[in-house]
C-alpha cells in the first residue's frame, strides 16, 4: 500500500508542476509578445473564505475541517490577459486521526492544529480578454493562477516553508471600479511536517518530537515519507480597480 501511495503522489506532483510550468510559460511569452500596454491597470482588494489541509492525516477528503481565512491583495494588469498579483492571508489548519475510520489512523491517534500566515506572488492568466472598468464587453473571465508562496505555520515542526500554488477562478466587473471573484487554489508544500508527521522511522526522529524511542516504537512508521503536505483556500474576492496611464475608465469618457 505504501508503494502505491508513493507512486500516486509522485504522479500528482509531476502533473501539478507541469501545469505550473505551462502557466509561467504562457505568462512570459504573452508579456514579451505584447507590444501595447493600453490596458495597464491595478486592483486593491480583500479576500475571505475557507481553508483546509491534506496530508498524512487527511489523505483525500476535500474541504475537511475547514477554517475561516482572510487576506488582502494587489494586482498589476500588464494587459487584458496577464496579471501579476501579491497577496497575504491568515488562516488556521487542523486535522485528527479520530475523524477517520482507517485502522492505522485509529491506532496512531494523532492530531494537530496550527495558525498559518502566507505571503504569495502569483501570475494570473485570463481565458478571455478582460478589461478594467468595462461593463458591456470583456467584463468577465475565468482564469488560472500559479506562482510561489512562503508561509509561517506557528505550531509545526518546520514553521517556515515554501509552496507552489495552483488555482483557478472566475471574476466579473460589478461596476466601473468594483470586481467580484470566486477562486479555489491548492498549495503544494515542500515539507512533510506541516502536520508534524513524516514517514521516517522513529530512530531518525529528534527526541524533542515527543515520541518515546522504545524498542517497540523504533520501527513504527508514522506517515507517508513521500507525501508532502498540502493546504488549500476557497475564497471570495472583492477589489477596487483603476487604470494606469492613458485615458481613465469608460465612466469618465466623453463620447
Amino acid at each position: 500500500m505504501w508503494d502505491r501511495m508513493k507512486i500516486l503522489n509522485k504522479g500528482e506532483s509531476w502533473y501539478l508542476h507541469k501545469i505550473s510550468f505551462i502557466v509561467f510559460c504562457q505568462v512570459f511569452l504573452g508579456l514579451f509578445a505584447t507590444t501595447t500596454f493600453a490596458q495597464r491597470g491595478a486592483e486593491i482588494g480583500v479576500l475571505g473564505g475557507g481553508s483546509y489541509y491534506m496530508g498524512d492525516i487527511n489523505l483525500h477528503k476535500h474541504f475537511y475541517d475547514p477554517h475561516l481565512g482572510a487576506g488582502v491583495f494587489v494586482k498589476y494588469h500588464f494587459n487584458s490577459r496577464y496579471i501579476l498579483r501579491f497577496s497575504g492571508l491568515y488562516t488556521e489548519l487542523s486535522a485528527s486521526d479520530s475523524d477517520f475510520s482507517n485502522e492505522f489512523q485509529l491506532l496512531r491517534n494523532n492530531d494537530f492544529e496550527t495558525m498559518l500566515i502566507e505571503l504569495a506572488m502569483q501570475f494570473e492568466v485570463h481565458f478571455l480578454p478582460y478589461e478594467l472598468c468595462e461593463m458591456k464587453r470583456k467584463s468577465f473571465t475565468p482564469y488560472l493562477q500559479s506562482g510561489l508562496v512562503v508561509y509561517f505555520s506557528g505550531s509545526s515542526q518546520q514553521p517556515f516553508g515554501m509552496a507552489v500554488p495552483i488555482g483557478f477562478g472566475i471574476k466579473k466587473n460589478l461596476s466601473s471600479h468594483l470586481v467580484i471573484g470566486v477562486e479555489w487554489c491548492f498549495r503544494k508544500t515542500f515539507s512533510d511536517y506541516l502536520d508534524s508527521l513524516s514517514g521516517e522511522d522513529l530512530d531518525n526522529y529528534d527526541p524533542n518530537y515527543g515520541i518515546p524511542l522504545t524498542d517497540a516504537n523504533m520501527s513504527k512508521q508514522t506517515g507517508f515519507l513521500y507525501n508532502k503536505d498540502w493546504y488549500s483556500m476557497a475564497n471570495i474576492t472583492l477589489s477596487y480597480t483603476f487604470k494606469i496611464g492613458g485615458l481613465g475608465c469608460p465612466a469618465y469618457y466623453i463620447y
